[in-house]
């Protein structure tokens, strides 16, 4: 199993840009592997700018975050069975229960990058011609380089991230185990468990 600190880094990578950056390359793509890669290639810079402020930067991760997942689309699919027995307000609430756990949970351990670098190999379509996988490797100091696949959608005209793929197992996936298993244990009671997302933000 992977580690939080290799999902926070691939989290960092991608996403620590300036809001000036990100606004010029998502316009720019005409591919999701270079929509991945650009990104990538200028969030090394403000990472390692002194000028930001730690609290700008867990501001511009969820602002980010926001734009550049289908939070939407990843909330109902990691509550799984339940997302169909939820009524509209625990919908909603799950949705912002979720995102601000995700925004919470990284923003929090920016420190922990340590110079690891993000490289392209290629991409493809999956069956719907709307979806994309990016195949890159994260490469670490004096460690195996690690598999992460990009799972990409195209949405209103612009690319979303639908799933993170590290080493053939994916966070989706993993996280939707995860908080099934959360709903199982508290009598199926979907509230529990976005009080307990709550709790850890």
């Amino acid at each position: 199993m992977f580690s939080k600190k290799v999902i926070l880094i691939i989290f960092l990578i991608f996403f620590l840009i300036s809001p000036k950056q990100q606004f010029n390359y998502i316009l720019a793509e005409s591919d999701p592997g270079s929509y991945v890669m650009e990104m990538t290639t200028n969030a090394i810079n403000t990472l390692t700018d002194k000028s930001i402020s730690q609290n700008e930067k867990e501001s511009q991760f969820g602002k980010l975050f926001d734009k550049n997942f289908d939070v939407p689309s990843i909330a109902r699919f990691v509550l799984g069975k339940y997302w169909k027995q939820a009524s509209l307000d625990q919908k909603k609430n799950f949705i912002k229960a979720f995102r601000n756990y995700i925004v919470k949970t990284y923003s929090s351990r920016f420190n922990e990058y340590s110079g690891e670098k993000l490289k392209l190999v290629n991409y493809e379509n999956e069956k719907n011609p709307k979806i994309f996988l990016v195949h890159t490797i994260l490469e670490r100091q004096d460690a195996p380089v690690i598999k992460v696949d990009w799972r990409i959608g195209k949405k209103k005209d612009r690319f979303v991230i639908l799933d993170i793929i590290i080493e053939g197992i994916s966070l989706a996936i993993t996280q939707r185990s995860e908080f099934v298993s959360v709903i199982d244990q508290n009598e199926g009671s979907i509230d529990q468990l976005i009080s307990l997302l709550k709790e850890r933000t």
